[in-house]
């Protein structure tokens, strides 16, 4: 019987603490949480330049604006605009026009 009520003496003192010093605590999660962040940033570069390899889905297409083939955004050529082309014949028989 003497344990429970040391329990819920200790209880209610650890309660009384938490809601007394409520802006302390959280100041310190926050102190916390700045630290882990800045060491986050502090890992080295290489960790992340590893690049995963691009999914067939992830690929971006876009159509040539003279002959309407799909390519891939990568290899497709602009020029100053979002218009691409597939090809260099392809862009400039479009600057000619």
């Amino acid at each position: 019987m003497k344990w429970i009520i040391l329990l819920i003496l200790l209880a209610t003192v650890i309660i009384f603490i938490a809601i007394r010093f409520r802006r302390q605590i959280t100041a310190g999660i926050e102190i916390y949480k700045m630290f882990r962040q800045v060491r986050g940033q502090m890992k080295p570069k290489e960790e992340k330049q590893i690049r995963q390899p691009v999914s067939k889905s992830d690929v971006q297409l876009v159509r040539c604006g003279k002959c309407g083939k799909w390519i891939n955004e990568s290899n497709a050529l602009n020029l100053r605009s979002k218009t691409f082309y597939c090809s260099t014949s392809c862009m400039e028989q479009a600057v000619r026009v």
